[in-house]
């Protein structure tokens, strides 16, 4: 590959991320937190599971997804085959109902099901002891963030808080990856925005729709931009 063409491979690992935390970033927490082709990921709602894919790629680790989404498995598969990858394997299902026999070196939980504690709880189920607990979640930049922004993400915490939490939970915070505007700008207007647009394409008098999609960017102009965040915290055992 030449130059721009390793630039676009890392654009289109980029859109097919359902985070605001960039490629470059996630391949250095990766490498913070020790990965290598011994290591066995799992990633609960995994999305297209591209994370497992970029790991997969930079550190040879096997990996398993998990995502109710049809839609996403079925890209995120067809990306894999294309790439040849056969080390991660993407599964159909309810993370709160899926069962294994399997204990993994590494669990990420992509999403916030139902509280932190009961989040954190489901990743445990799976990880092997002296593991390492993935927890993708958004964060305040203030530490008194608008109402607005809490009814609209319901949690919202600043990072002194979540490090808190996180304490009482008995894990210590040990590896980091932030999120860029640019990843934002990505996610809210072309990621989310796209798909919004197609929706309306089909559906020009859903007044409903037009409302919320009229409510998402100004919830991200307004009040998501200057002070929300997201991260992917590595989290272990005291």
């Amino acid at each position: 590959m030449n130059h721009y063409s390793n630039y676009i491979y890392m654009l289109e690992d980029n859109a097919h991320l359902i985070s605001m935390v960039p490629v470059e970033e996630l391949v250095r927490f990766g490498y913070e937190i020790g990965l290598n082709e011994d290591m066995k990921v799992l990633d609960l709602c995994c999305g297209y599971g591209t994370l497992l894919k970029v790991w997969s790629e930079a550190f040879g680790i096997e990996g398993v997804g998990i995502d109710l989404v049809d839609e996403f498995l079925s890209i995120g598969r067809e990306r894999l085959k294309k790439c040849q990858m056969d080390k991660v394997t993407l599964i159909q299902g309810d993370v709160t109902t899926y069962q294994d026999t399997c204990k993994y070196d590494v669990v990420i939980c992509s999403e916030t099901i139902g509280s932190s504690a009961d989040t954190l709880a489901l990743g445990e189920k799976f990880l092997k002891p002296g593991g390492v607990l993935c927890y993708q979640k958004l964060y305040s930049k203030v530490m008194n963030p608008p109402q607005e922004l809490i009814d609209f993400d319901e949690e919202v915490l600043p990072l002194s808080e979540l490090n808190s939490l996180f304490n009482q939970l008995g894990y210590s915070m040990t590896s980091m990856a932030s999120d860029t505007q640019g990843m934002w700008e990505r996610y809210v207007l072309n990621w989310s925005g796209k798909r919004d647009l197609l929706r309306l394409k089909a559906e020009p008098d859903n007044e409903q729709l037009r409302n919320w999609v009229n409510k998402w960017y100004n919830m991200y102009f307004d009040y998501r931009r200057q002070y929300e965040g997201q991260a992917l915290f590595g989290l272990q055992r005291f």
